[in-house]
């Protein structure tokens, strides 16, 4: 278990640099990468929640792929950093952030949840 957990991690650690390679800083006190990978991080655990690891025996993916992979690549760390940040230097942008990535994370979950949904009607 500690293996399945630890090399979804590994691998979701890894996605996770490589995406905030690829979307560049635009310059803007709010930083929208980790509100990239945060969004994304909750459509993709939703999903899985939704249609993979729902049945009991399904124990080894949701390990590796929702408590490894999922939660190596989203980064509350970061997130809390960077609110303290701009609550320091902006207190008015660390809401806006806040609230975007609530909304976002939330948002984000939910269209999961409906793609799981759509495509399991779609199989039937």
């Amino acid at each position: 278990k500690l293996l399945l957990t630890g090399s979804g991690g590994a691998m979701g650690a890894l996605a996770r640099y490589g995406v905030g390679l690829l979307i560049p800083s635009s310059g803007s006190p709010i930083p929208f990468n980790t509100l990239f990978i945060n969004g994304f991080g909750s459509f993709v655990l939703a999903y899985l929640t939704y249609s993979l690891f729902k049945n009991e025996g399904n124990e080894r993916l949701k390990l590796f792929f929702g408590t490894g992979l999922c939660g190596g690549f989203t980064t509350m760390s970061s997130f809390a950093l960077e609110i303290t940040n701009l609550a320091a230097t902006d207190p008015l942008y660390s809401l806006i952030y806040f609230f975007l990535s609530m909304i976002a994370g939330l948002l984000m979950a939910w269209l999961g949840f409906i793609m799981s949904s759509w495509i399991k009607r779609e199989a039937r």
